[in-house]
């Protein structure tokens, strides 16, 4: 059965051998006239040449100005100086793929015009964009870099195109962190001002308690406290002593006299004490109270300026987000059409198509001879 088969398949080898042979001459001229006609055709008189200009950059690593340049703790992945890796390629592979690019392009080379679509057809944006996405192309290389490639009629204008998308991307991704920046700013400057306006309060209420004596609530409480205790003291022992020197002695004697002032003198520093001891009992509390609270709330405003100013560096200052490895230039030779693959791929084609009508007419004549 096996050799049968064998013998069967070198017999249909032979036979497509022996058909070639005996059509050999219909084939090369076939497969001439493919040539021929593939080299015409594929001429510029038919197909427009086009010329292809390629920019290939790196993205930066993803990172604030004033986070890279300003802060001392700064890892690897926030060095100004760091390639970014593959978040930040996908990231800028996102951006050349947006919109606004695609249409800042259109305009500035009116494009619709150079791809020759009329406007007023059915689909003309449809038609537009299939001819963009057909001419200008992103992708990401094995190496994590960004590639734009641009093919174009006139070589100028595709190195124009991609060196003017390659400019775009980068002031792209800027205006989008910056209006995030714009919008944090905002906040912060608000929240900074809300706080500058009850440190004010809190400084004019402090300014109010002053005024009433109260400078220092911690030390004036021991110090004023510590000063009546004393007069207190000294007033009731010198009383008590004036009551035993009365018994022993004239009233102008000296020792009476002098305990006398010394009782008159603890009075008066205690009346002198006591309405500053009163107003430390009334206002003393809110003294400590705004005095903690404004130290807090003051270190909370230095944080604040200190993150204003950050994003007021990042709104206000600008650096590349990309290191371009190759900037486009015109290319000197056409990139398409590949002329030798149009004529190889006609003759390839021509030829099994021949091949094919030969065998097919070669079985006709077979089964019409049998019949």
């Amino acid at each position: 059965m096996f050799q049968k088969a064998r013998e069967t398949a070198y017999l249909e080898s032979t036979s497509i051998f022996v058909t070639l042979v005996k059509w050999r001459k219909p084939l090369v001229m076939i497969v001439l006239a493919a040539a021929i006609a593939s080299y015409i055709f594929s001429g510029s008189y038919f197909i427009q040449p086009k010329y292809k200009s390629t920019v290939i950059f790196f993205p930066t690593a993803s990172t604030s100005i004033s986070r890279a340049i300003l802060d001392n703790n700064v890892s690897d992945k926030q060095d100004l100086l760091a390639f970014g890796e593959e978040e930040q390629a996908e990231q800028m592979l996102q951006i050349l793929n947006s919109d606004d690019i695609r249409n800042m392009i259109v305009e500035k080379y009116d494009l619709m015009k150079h791809y020759g679509i009329d406007p007023k057809s059915q689909y003309p944006f449809t038609q537009l964009i299939s001819e963009f996405e057909d001419n200008i192309s992103f992708r990401q290389t094995e190496y994590l870099s960004i590639r734009i490639d641009v093919l174009d009629t006139d070589p100028k204008m595709a190195a124009n195109i991609a060196n003017d998308i390659g400019s775009l991307v980068d002031s792209m991704k800027t205006k989008i962190q910056r209006e995030r920046a714009v919008e944090a700013l905002t906040i912060v400057e608000r929240e900074y001002n809300s706080k500058l306006a009850q440190i004010n309060l809190m400084e004019d209420s402090l300014k109010w308690l002053r005024g009433k004596g109260i400078m220092d609530y911690s030390n004036q409480s021991i110090i004023w406290t510590e000063e009546y205790a004393k007069s207190f003291s000294m007033f009731n022992n010198e009383t008590a002593s004036l009551k035993v020197l009365e018994k022993y002695h004239e009233e102008n004697d000296s020792s009476i006299i002098n305990t006398k002032a010394r009782i008159q003198g603890a009075e008066a520093r205690m009346r002198m004490l006591q309405p500053k001891l009163d107003a430390l009992a009334k206002f003393g509390g809110a003294n400590m109270s705004l005095s903690e609270q404004l130290t807090i709330d003051r270190g909370d405003l230095n944080k604040l300026k200190l993150q204003y100013d950050k994003l007021r560096v990042d709104v206000q200052q600008n650096l590349p987000h990309k290191f371009v490895v190759n900037k486009a230039v015109e290319a000197e030779k056409k990139s398409y059409p590949i002329r030798w693959l149009i004529v190889a791929v006609s003759v390839f084609c021509s030829f099994i198509i021949a091949l094919i009508a030969i065998l097919v007419i070669e079985r006709s004549k077979e089964i019409s001879y049998r019949i």
